[in-house]
């Protein structure tokens, strides 16, 4: 089992909720372990489709994987899926008309709904609203991404997303995002110009940091328990 993460924050809930060890000297994967019967390898990907190609084609080739499977969060917004919620997806697909892909979920687990794979933020009411018009609960930046290597390699992929902010909640705009860099860490000197523009936006960083490390918690422990059968 590969199990990828886009970002850090996302790496240390996959981390602690299987209970994986640093994989010492390995070029590509960064913790290893197990779930049940499964031997498991973990590594960070970055943000965007690109970047999730590219770390997968990358696993793929370094080791033999029977399932691939992303975990972290995700933008709701289906009005079902609040803030904290799960959504683990029975289709991805690349915006705005890319190939749609059937996720293949590990067994017991029944995987519903859409994900959106967008290459940004998208706050605006004029983009967001179709996309769930089309049936999409949620968007990411790395499923489809994932999920096109996985197909075109024959490995079963799944998704497991917690919902970390929605978009008519204001909770993350452009400013915000540009905050992080495209690994998905965050910029320092970024970070400081926001914080020097209004010191009371610490406050909503720091909501908005919880919301975060609450939805990659969700997501790992579920990926966890399906994968030990518990």
């Amino acid at each position: 089992m590969a199990v990828l993460a886009p970002m850090q924050p996302e790496l240390k809930a996959i981390v602690a909720s299987f209970g994986l060890k640093p994989a010492k000297g390995d070029p590509v994967f960064s913790h290893v372990g197990t779930a049940g019967a499964w031997s498991v390898a973990s590594l960070t990907i970055g943000m965007g489709p690109a970047l999730a190609r590219q770390a997968t084609r990358t696993a793929l080739a370094a080791a033999r994987f029977d399932h691939v499977m992303v975990v972290g969060i995700a933008g709701g917004l289906d009005p079902d899926l609040p803030v904290g919620s799960l959504l683990v997806p029975s289709r991805v697909q690349l915006y705005p008309d890319g190939p749609e892909y059937r996720a293949h979920p590990i067994p017991p687990r029944e995987a519903s709904g859409g994900l959106m794979t967008t290459d940004g933020l998208f706050d605006d009411d004029d983009i967001w609203k179709p996309i769930l018009e089309r049936g999409f609960g949620a968007v990411d930046m790395e499923a489809a991404g994932m999920a096109e290597v996985c197909e075109d390699a024959g490995v079963p992929w799944s998704v497991y997303r917690g919902i970390s902010d929605r978009p008519d909640e204001h909770i993350v705009d452009q400013a915000v995002f540009a905050l992080s860099k495209p690994d998905g860490s965050a910029d320092p000197l970024a970070l400081a110009k926001y914080l020097a523009r209004d010191p009371r936006r610490a406050k909503a960083l720091a909501h908005l940091n919880r919301c975060m490390q609450a939805a990659a918690r969700a997501a790992a422990e579920a990926a966890f328990a399906d994968l030990s059968g518990v």
